[in-house]
């Protein structure tokens, strides 16, 4: 049976990415950000270390801050880019020797944000466009091993992370991006072929 991991998979983006793999056949090992510090290497060490193959890995934990950069707490911003970007170091890390024996794929949850700045949301924006830095490098160093990386950079989804603020602009969900769209992009990148390398992709919108 073909494996999976899946990060922040407790709800959003990631409940949708793991429901759609588990019904595409895939045995899909959820980690909960309530009961697993992706930012802990010890940890996710541990966790990955009980699986002896790997198909295909997606790092969808995260979480965001909006300040202004002069009333920033820079320990907000450290655990800012502590879940976003180094909890998806550790995941791809640890993934990279379960996958070298038959080639896997390994798909990042970068943002919109990562290619538009915007004034408050120096936090998010930062470490979003570390992901995407990140993963485009690994792309390139797992490219002969049969590795795939892929970026996926949504705008703005419906998920509990903005469903005050979409429901204060009286947004409703068919009017943007749902998780549901991430999960079937999700698939889409699993049914390429190995030569078939997407870097990057965009979706969605973003406002200020």
């Amino acid at each position: 049976m073909r494996q999976a991991v899946v990060t922040g998979a407790s709800r959003g983006i990631g409940k949708a990415v793991a429901d759609a793999l588990e019904d595409e056949g895939y045995r899909v090992h959820r980690v909960s950000t309530a009961v697993l510090d992706v930012a802990d290497k010890g940890a996710v060490d541990a966790f990955m270390g009980e699986l002896e193959e790997l198909d295909v890995l997606v790092n969808c934990a995260g979480i965001g801050h909006f300040d202004r950069i002069e009333d920033l707490d820079t320990a907000d911003l450290q655990r800012v880019y502590d879940v976003n970007v180094m909890g998806t170091v550790h995941f791809c890390k640890a993934a990279i020797p379960l996958m070298r024996r038959k080639g896997g794929l390994i798909v990042n949850i970068g943002s919109l944000r990562a290619i538009h700045c915007s004034a408050g949301r120096a936090p998010y924006t930062m470490s979003k466009f570390a992901v995407r830095a990140f993963s485009k490098t690994l792309g390139m160093e797992l490219k002969d091993q049969g590795i795939k990386v892929s970026c996926i950079n949504p705008g703005y989804v419906y998920t509990d992370m903005i469903s005050q603020r979409i429901e204060r602009e009286g947004l409703r969900p068919q009017d943007i991006l749902v998780p549901e769209d991430i999960a079937k992009t999700v698939l889409m990148l699993t049914a390429l072929s190995p030569g078939a390398i997407v870097e990057e992709v965009n979706m969605g919108e973003i406002w200020d």
